[in-house]
């Protein structure tokens, strides 16, 4: 690609943004073509069992899962560094807004720091620009119980990501029942 990417981060003093694993299993550095979505990974926390993010009509829709989850995630300074974007592709079994690069670490072009990354999201959510979901609302298609992950995190244990089920229960014990009698389904 040849615009810049962002990478979303915590960290205010990357030097380097280095490949890591995560729920692809694949080595990789993580980016978006637009700084919205990059602002959203941000932060640090459980964001598949916090949040919800999706694409909706090529907008960003952010879920809250459980009361507090936004303050919680993003009530706090947070850093978008810019990237070359020439190493960077969007593949298949990736979400739809985001790009990797198979690079073991890149050198960012810039930082831009946001204060506070909820007001930013509020203030794009207001524009227009993302779609935002306070707690306990959200989409037809999502149970309030959140039981849309459970699917979800025993694919992730089966596709190699070791201790995905344990994380899930960890958030939410009360799928315990219901993560056996799937997993006991399928065999």
């Amino acid at each position: 690609m040849k615009k810049p990417i962002y990478h979303g981060s915590s960290n205010p003093n990357l030097k380097v943004i280095k490949a890591n694993k995560s729920t692809h299993n694949v080595e990789c550095i993580y980016g978006a073509e637009d700084k919205i979505t990059a602002l959203l990974f941000a932060n640090s926390g459980q964001k598949d069992l916090d949040t919800r993010i999706s694409n909706v009509s090529g907008k960003v829709e952010l879920v809250e899962r459980r009361r507090g989850v936004f303050k919680k995630l993003y009530n706090r300074e947070g850093y978008l560094y810019e990237l070359d974007g020439s190493s960077f592709q969007h593949y298949d079994y990736l979400w739809s807004l985001e790009v990797v690069s198979f690079e073991k670490e890149l050198k960012p072009l810039r930082k831009i720091t946001y204060q506070n990354i909820l007001e930013e999201i509020e203030k794009e959510a207001y524009k227009g620009n993302l779609i935002l979901y306070r707690y306990p609302n959200r989409p037809s298609d999502m149970p309030l119980d959140n039981s849309d992950l459970i699917e979800k995190y025993i694919a992730f244990e089966e596709q190699g990501l070791k201790g995905a089920i344990q994380k899930l229960l960890n958030v939410y014990p009360e799928f315990q029942e219901r993560v056996r009698d799937k997993i006991t389904q399928k065999k």
